[in-house]
């Protein structure tokens, strides 16, 4: 038997699910905003709330004009519910929106400064749930995509501003949240003047490249690692980000043509089987470098003091020792090419840790540089164990698994 919403015109029950959001929004402002005057000060909480509110305002916005457009691909009937990933979506609107709200006011200190951390991590895990859902509820519609897309777009530029406000991260680092946005200006400039704009083809590239850059943010939005190490982590984060979008527009506008005759394709299938084969050498030579890593940090801290004050851990020498053991299994994994990439993050981590007691070493920083290549490009042939692919390269719940 149908509910009562069910048997009214689609979109007038997609309006009242829409005012549903718009009491949820307010909802999470009231709450938000009353825990900030207990934890914060007053004034703080209220530009929060003034500046969540605008950002709460334009995603319902959004959500408004995207009613009409809930409907399946390839179907015509508009669809009366939003169904769970949609809802899913509207959720992470509404976190990315508390998000904003930290714009422009200090990082707070104590357990809530890592309320904007928690807040981009939620959001990114509600991302990938909101894929799944829509998918395996068979409620995949163009709505979802136009609210994927623009709280997407919203929320890596709002973590952007919190990373370079607090110091994380450089000012330039913000060609990273608005590289998007200068995209589609251009698309549009190009269409203006009449000039032809090609299709982009399919790419797993960008698939892979954005979900490493949204990891990133994660990771320096959280109140545990700091510059230098997130100077140089954004720099070589950053740096294939932006190139990517280089490439693509090279292809959008028409700069770089696909390759027809035999010899550039010859060459063209050179060049792939070297990128194909690069990660194997990456991982080898970062096994190499962790092993005299993990010799040098022995040496120099056999049961330090200074390291306990710095990382907050009573026994010293314990810390020592099992950081130095983690090392020895992020070694392994990665010449056995198992978990390649999930390798490479706790390889990083544990570089942020030792960065909390000394300054980076020339070793060190390449080794960054290694498990950033290793994160985009994957491990490559001769690999164990590659789980992680199957989340960056198939959607989950995609009906074709």
């Amino acid at each position: 038997m149908m509910s009562a919403p069910d048997r009214q015109p689609p979109l007038t029950s997609l309006r009242l699910r829409w005012a549903i959001a718009v009491l949820c929004s307010g909802l999470f402002l009231a709450v938000g905003y009353r825990l900030l005057t207990f934890e914060w000060q007053p004034g703080y909480a209220a530009r929060w709330l003034l500046q969540a509110g605008a950002a709460i305002i334009y995603l319902l916005w959004v959500l408004w004009r995207s009613l009409e457009y809930n409907i399946r691909n390839g179907e015509t009937g508009l669809l009366a519910g939003f169904g769970a990933g949609n809802t899913m979506t509207v959720f992470r609107g509404i976190l990315i929106a508390g998000l904003s709200g930290f714009l422009l006011l200090p990082w707070p200190s104590g357990w809530l400064a890592w309320a904007p951390g928690v807040l981009f991590t939620a959001a990114g895990l509600s991302d990938f749930l909101d894929g799944y859902l829509a998918r395996v509820t068979n409620h995949a519609t163009r709505m979802g995509e136009i609210l994927d897309m623009s709280f997407d777009s919203l929320g890596m530029l709002a973590a952007a501003l919190l990373a370079v406000q607090y110091g994380q991260v450089p000012v330039w680092y913000l060609l990273v949240a608005v590289a998007r946005y200068l995209f589609l200006i251009g698309i549009w400039l190009r269409k203006r003047r009449g000039l032809p704009v090609n299709d982009l083809p399919p790419s797993i590239r960008r698939r892979a490249f954005a979900g490493v850059q949204m990891g990133f943010l994660f990771f320096v939005l959280m109140p545990v690692f700091s510059p230098p190490y997130t100077y140089i982590a954004a720099f070589v984060f950053a740096v294939p980000f932006l190139i990517s979008f280089l490439i693509d527009w090279l292809i959008v506008s028409g700069n770089l043509a696909g390759q027809s005759s035999a010899q550039p394709l010859s060459r063209q299938q050179k060049a792939n089987t070297v990128l194909n084969w690069l990660p194997t050498g990456l991982r080898s030579i970062a096994a190499v470098l962790i092993t005299g890593q993990i010799a040098l940090w022995f040496q120099n801290y056999p049961g330090l003091a200074s390291l306990s004050a710095q990382m907050g851990i009573s026994y010293a020498p314990a810390a020592v020792y099992i950081i130095g053991l983690a090392q020895a299994a992020v070694m392994v994994f990665l010449l056995l090419g198992a978990s390649g990439r999930i390798s490479a993050i706790v390889g990083l981590v544990l570089l942020s840790l030792q960065q909390m007691s000394a300054s980076l070493t020339p070793i060190q920083i390449t080794l960054i540089m290694l498990y950033a290549a290793i994160l985009y490009l994957g491990t490559g042939p001769l690999s164990l164990w590659k789980p992680e692919d199957r989340w960056i390269y198939r959607r989950a719940g995609d009906r074709s698994e």
